[in-house]
């Protein structure tokens, strides 16, 4: 497969490898990362995707200009510099032709993009979020400051020739940081949420909430985790960093209950509002940091036949494994984007008394080196 700037970008390590080849490369991360934390890991072959290019439902480009010219991209591997990468292979084409003009009117309309060296101009970044099974779009400005010359001229004319269009946003970034959405988004058009289809459920997603990049990979994520987990109807289940709460809802028709616990405030409202959506009773969810509930769950002595866990790249703490452990649940489901995390994680949970039963991968970013795991876990008995 071609790619006029992979070698620039950095992005698509894999590029040039067949599924059989980026299978091979994937597992075998997985299983150093594993040996280096002593983990005996027997790993079933990974289910690659079927559809492994133009899946990426969130996408984040920059802003800057070259010899008076707007460009827009991603940014080069460990740098500052903005690639021109409209033509993305992982990116929906819809949203290439998007990016292509959201650039070409950035620069006609004058609007002052946002440049690192002197810390002057306006547009930063622009985050869009493409939802496939429904063909809705959201549209996120990152400025530098409140003041967006030439919005309403710009959401007119990109509302007009896109109708996939369904909300657009802004959001204020003066800092200097790698961080792209760091305040409250201010709704400039639409409602500032996409809906999606995903496991026979609709999920309305904001702009913050965490949602898997591969859709269709996500749907088989979710069964898989729901085989692994073989939930009986009176489980009780514990759904931890559970952002818009798209795991607990897909198990809930397997169990009694399921509690959602996240700490970002935009993710649990809707949460909250999906599983009214999806007319789901049996599911609650707290706003809470996932270690903090689970030291209060210990200290209150709560009880969880199955705690699930998918937290961010950097893992979970030893706070949160310690006090889950303590809860004696009879299973835990870890999800994890990152193995030497994982294997860390794994190897706190192991000492606390919990055994690895299953281990599977499964390929959610085609043609790069990341790769999901899910592993089942369970109490060793006399533990």
């Amino acid at each position: 497969m071609n790619c006029k700037v992979s070698k620039i970008c950095g992005g698509c390590n894999y590029l040039h490898d067949n599924k059989e080849k980026q299978a091979e490369k994937k597992l075998e991360t997985v299983r150093q990362c594993a040996q280096q934390y002593h983990i005996p890991c027997k790993i079933k072959k990974i289910r690659m995707a079927e559809n492994d290019t133009h899946y990426r439902n969130k996408v984040i480009v920059g802003f800057s200009k070259q010899k008076g010219q707007v460009i827009s991209g991603l940014y080069a591997a460990h740098s500052h510099k903005i690639v021109n990468s409209h033509d993305c292979l992982m990116q929906p084409v819809i949203v290439n032709q998007v990016i292509r003009r959201v650039t070409e009117l950035v620069q006609s309309m004058k609007i002052p993009v946002y440049l690192e060296k002197n810390h002057q101009g306006v547009l930063r970044h622009m985050m869009i979020r493409y939802a496939q099974s429904t063909k809705q779009m959201m549209l996120v400005f990152v400025t530098a400051t409140p003041i967006f010359p030439s919005r309403k001229n710009l959401i007119q004319v990109l509302t007009k020739e896109f109708p996939e269009i369904q909300t657009i946003l802004q959001v204020v970034n003066s800092r200097d940081t790698s961080v792209v959405i760091e305040n409250e988004p201010m709704v400039l058009y639409g409602n500032g949420h996409i809906v999606d289809h995903l496991c026979g459920l609709d999920f309305s997603i904001s702009a913050t909430a965490f949602y898997q990049i591969h859709s269709e990979q996500c749907e088989v994520l979710y069964t898989l985790a729901g085989k692994m987990a073989q939930l009986e109807k009176e489980d009780t289940v514990l759904d931890t960093y559970c952002g818009i709460g798209t795991i607990g809802m897909t198990l809930a028709n397997q169990c009694k209950k399921v509690v959602g616990v996240e700490a970002n405030p935009h993710a649990v409202s809707d949460a909250r509002y999906n599983a009214r959506k999806n007319k789901i009773k049996n599911i609650e969810f707290v706003h809470m940091d996932a270690t903090r509930f689970m030291k209060d769950a210990r200290r209150y002595k709560q009880h969880f036949d199955v705690i699930i866990l998918d937290p961010p790249r950097a893992g979970t703490t030893q706070t949160f494994i310690s006090s889950a452990c303590a809860l004696k649940p009879k299973k835990v489901l870890y999800i994890s984007c990152d193995p030497k995390t994982l294997m860390r994680d794994l190897n706190g949970f192991r000492k606390e008394g919990y055994a690895i039963q299953q281990m599977q991968c499964v390929d959610m970013f085609p043609y790069t080196q990341h790769v999901e795991t899910v592993v089942l876990m369970s109490r060793v008995e006399g533990k």
